[in-house]
C-alpha cells in the first residue's frame, strides 16, 4: 500500500476502499529516521522485478519518495481537528487548510525546519489539536531532531484522552461538522497506539531501545484491543529493538512473524496495481531473521534461508553480502567473490555501504557475529 492508503487506515476513513488487515499506526514508512530508510531502502528491493528494474531504483529516490508520500497523503486528509471549539475552529479552516499546504511542500521538498514552523503556526490557531503535534513530531523525526519529537509526542498522548471524549459528545449533532468527522476519525484505543508507535521510533533516534520497545509493545496490545490484527511493520521495528538489546531469539520471533504477516496480507495494491511494496517488507524481515539465526550460532541454518532470499529476491544487495560473509566462512572462497560481485556490480544498492563497518553496525544493525563474518571477508582473513 502506498502511503496515502496507508492514512486513510490510520485515520480510520471508511471512504479510502479496500485496505489491508493489518493497522498501520504510524504515517512512516519503516524506517523514517533518515539513515535507517536508507538502509532499509537498500536492502528491500522488489521481489519479483527484473534486474533491469532494480537498476533503475536506488537509495536515494526509495527513501524521498516515500517522505514525499506521507504529506501528499496527509495533504489529502480533510481537516479533522480534534473537537474542543470546533465551531469557532470552522472558520480558520481556509488558513489552517493554506498552512498545511505549505507543510507538505516543505515536507515534499525536505525543508523540513520550513515544515515544522508550518505546523508550529498551526498550533498557534489549533493549540489543542493532538493531529498537529503529530505531524510535527513525524517531521521532526525525519529531521533528526529526537528529542523535539518524543516531546511532541508527549504532549499528544497528554492532549489525546481529552480530544476524544470531546469527539463522542460531539457527534450527538445534527449537522456533519467538523467535530462529528474527528469523532469518527479518531478511535480510542488506535490514536493512542498510533502516537505510541510513532514515539518508539524517536526513541530508537536516540538509542533509547528498552522505552521503544515497550512503546512498541503497547502499540501492539491498543492495536489488538481496537480490533485491528497486528501491523508487520511495527513487529519488525520492534524486533529491531530487541536485536539491539541483544535479545536475539526474540529478534528473530519478530521477524519470522513480521514476513509472514507481510505475505499475508490481503487487498493491497501498490500506485501499479501490484503487491510489491508488502513481498518487499516480507524479504527485508526474512533477511532480518536469518541475520538472528547465525547470531544464535545456525550459520548452516542461516545460510540456506539466505539462499532462498536470494533466489526469491535477486535485487537483495543484504543477502548477497551475508552470503559471501557465510560462504567465505565455510572456505567456498569463489562462491564468496561471486555473489560479492553480483552485489556490487548488478544490483543497483551496490555494496559500498556494507564496507563501512559503523553503517552496518549502527544503521543496517547486523548482529556482532555477521559483522565479524563479513569482515574477515574482506580483509581476506582466512577462518581458522
Amino acid at each position: 500500500m502506498n502511503l496515502s492508503g496507508r492514512l486513510c487506515q490510520q485515520q480510520l476513513r471508511p471512504s479510502c476502499g479496500p485496505q489491508p488487515p493489518q493497522l498501520l499506526l504510524h504515517l512512516q514508512s519503516p524506517p523514517v529516521i533518515a539513515a535507517r530508510a536508507d538502509a532499509a531502502c537498500s536492502t528491500q528491493q522488489s521481489t519479483y522485478s527484473s534486474s533491469s528494474q532494480l537498476n533503475r531504483r536506488n537509495v536515494a529516490a526509495c527513501a524521498s519518495s516515500s517522505k514525499r508520500e506521507l504529506l501528499v497523503g496527509l495533504a489529502s486528509l480533510p481537516l479533522l481537528p480534534w473537537p474542543a471549539a470546533a465551531a469557532a475552529l470552522e472558520q480558520q479552516l481556509p488558513d489552517i487548510a493554506q498552512l498545511q499546504a505549505d507543510a507538505y511542500e516543505a515536507y515534499a521538498n525536505r525543508d523540513f525546519q520550513a515544515a515544522v514552523q508550518y505546523l508550529t503556526d498551526i498550533l498557534q490557531v489549533d493549540a489543542s489539536n493532538p493531529r498537529w503535534l503529530e505531524m510535527r513530531a513525524q517531521v521532526l523525526v525525519d529531521a533528526k531532531s529526537f528529542d523535539a519529537a518524543v516531546a511532541d509526542f508527549n504532549a499528544a498522548l497528554a492532549l489525546a484522552p481529552a480530544g476524544m471524549a470531546a469527539a463522542r459528545l460531539c457527534s450527538t449533532a445534527s449537522s456533519v461538522t467538523v467535530a462529528q468527522r474527528a469523532g469518527r476519525e479518531h478511535g480510542e484505543p488506535i490514536v493512542e497506539a498510533r502516537l505510541r508507535a510513532g514515539r518508539a521510533l524517536a526513541y530508537e533516534g536516540r538509542s533509547q531501545w528498552q522505552e521503544a520497545l515497550a512503546d512498541y509493545d503497547a502499540a501492539l496490545q491498543l492495536a489488538a484491543a481496537g480490533g485491528e490484527s497486528p501491523d508487520p511493520y511495527i513487529i519488525n521495528a520492534r524486533g529491531n529493538c530487541r536485536n539491539s538489546l541483544g535479545e536475539w531469539e526474540g529478534a528473530r520471533e519478530d521477524y519470522l512473524t513480521s514476513s509472514q504477516l507481510f505475505q499475508q496480507a490481503k487487498g493491497f495494491r501498490g500506485r501499479g496495481g501490484t503487491t510489491t511494496q508488502r513481498l518487499d517488507g516480507a524479504i527485508f524481515a526474512a533477511s532480518n531473521a536469518a541475520l538472528m539465526l547465525a547470531q544464535v550460532g545456525d550459520e548452516e541454518g542461516a545460510l540456506r534461508e539466505f539462499e532462498k532470499i536470494a533466489r526469491r529476491a535477486p535485487g537483495s544487495s543484504d543477502s548477497r553480502a551475508a552470503l559471501a560473509a557465510l560462504y567465505w566462512r565455510r572456505g567456498d572462497e569463489q562462491r564468496a567473490e561471486d555473489v560479492w560481485h553480483f552485489a556490487c556490480e548488478n544490483i543497483s544498492a551496490g555494496c559500498s555501504k556494507y564496507q563501512d563497518r559503523k553503517w552496518l553496525q549502527e544503521v543496517r544493525r547486523w548482529p556482532p557475529v555477521m559483522v565479524a563474518r563479513l569482515q574477515d571477508f574482506l580483509a581476506l582473513q582466512r577462518p581458522a
